[in-house]
């Protein structure tokens, strides 16, 4: 599967002044980007769907204005427009010309904004080396009102059908083979206050030792995909996971409730990184930590100059796009990875697998433990007045 760098991280528009700015920022058309000579994009490179292209930030502001949506210098807590860019890998600038990425963005634009009902402006930027394109979005909707929701899902989908049209006209190096979320990298473990006060006189809870177990296993360079991971799990250390879709739990071996019943745990109550999304996102980060950055900043300092993007629009518009090889197929890094590596060596951060929780590997009496193979399914999780 393959994903293609989409960038939601710049903060919104909460006043006229911003959205104007910003309309102006895309098409070159600021003060000091006129002084200093910028050429940010090209007539043919820029548009708009669901309202005039050349006035599209009072277009916004009467869509608003309709709807009784509030705007103005005092109002600091509404947002008025969105940001996003999709970019490309310079070392594809060899197959993909101004053109091509206008028309990848201008159908993205039609199928996660202007379907949804709102407002773009979409540029292709030409004054660096790696192609990319900027969107201005609406947040208010033009038939209901309602603002425009971008969460995870939805940028996920972005994501993959942003890499499948890049892939689509053979731009191999503008996609990786696995979801990059910002957010995942700073996500944080779930921890209760139970947890902390336990923390505090020098114990863990069954919680942090699950936390443990399963960091274990997926730093594991043996384990390469999810289902790697639910096996070591249950083989090394009698944890039971029950898989329905999206969602993981967790059983503990030995933790039991005030009914002296196993107790389960989601990875949700975890933290992030324990989800099976979580899982996979480290599994793949791991799997292509030898290739490159997806975008090389040492390279992007040159500017590129206006005869450069004239002579790429001439050749656009001569392209016969029917010729492009279709659906190239594409070859991440996954599972090139050394098996006589050892764990407790590729990972100094974590504990020595043979000192964790030694009752676990403990021989376990058939009266004092069921096997696995006749583990009966995990529990719910039960609420903190049941334990």
């Amino acid at each position: 599967m393959a994903f293609g760098n989409v960038n939601i991280k710049y903060k919104p528009c909460k006043s006229v002044g911003q959205l104007k700015s910003a309309e102006k920022y895309m098409l070159g058309k600021r003060h000091d980007q006129i002084k200093a000579g910028v050429v940010k994009t090209a007539p043919d490179l820029y548009s708009v769907l669901g309202c005039s292209r050349d006035n599209f930030a009072n277009n916004v502001l009467v869509t608003r204005k309709l709807h009784g949506k509030s705007y103005g210098k005092n109002e600091t807590d509404d947002v008025i427009a969105h940001k996003l860019s999709i970019s490309f890998h310079p070392n594809d600038n060899h197959k993909l010309n101004y053109h091509m990425a206008f028309e990848i963005a201008q159908r993205f634009a039609e199928k996660f904004i202007a379907e949804k009902g709102h407002e773009v402006l979409f540029a292709v930027h030409t004054d660096t080396p790696h192609k990319h394109v900027h969107f201005l979005i609406s947040n208010c909707n033009m038939s209901t009102g309602k603002a425009y929701r971008r969460n995870k899902k939805d940028l996920w989908g972005m994501s993959k059908y942003f890499g499948e049209q890049c892939l689509e006209y053979g731009l191999v190096n503008s996609v990786r083979d696995a979801f990059y979320n910002h957010e995942k990298d700073n996500s944080r473990n779930k921890i209760t206050l139970p947890e902390r006060k336990m923390a505090e006189r020098g114990k863990d809870s069954f919680k942090e030792e699950l936390r443990e177990v399963v960091s274990a296993e997926v730093a594991n360079p043996v384990n390469r995909t999810f289902d790697d991971v639910v096996r070591a799990l249950r083989e090394n250390w009698n944890v039971e996971c029950r898989v329905a879709g999206n969602t993981i739990s967790y059983r503990h071996p030995e933790f039991k409730n005030k009914n002296n019943e196993l107790v389960s745990v989601r990875g949700s109550r975890l933290g992030d990184a324990f989800t099976r999304k979580g899982i996979e996102y480290e599994l793949d980060k791991k799997s292509i930590t030898r290739q490159s950055e997806y975008i090389s900043n040492a390279d992007n300092d040159r500017t590129i100059t206006t005869a450069e993007v004239n002579s790429e629009c001439e050749i656009g518009k001569n392209l016969d796009y029917n010729s492009i090889n279709a659906r190239t197929q594409f070859t991440g890094l996954r599972g090139q990875t050394q098996s006589n590596i050892d764990v407790r060596n590729d990972e100094p951060n974590l504990r020595s697998v043979d000192s964790f929780y030694e009752r676990y590997r403990k021989p376990i009496k058939d009266d004092e433990q069921p096997t696995i193979a006749n583990l009966e399914p995990p529990k719910r999780v039960r609420s903190k007045g049941a334990r």
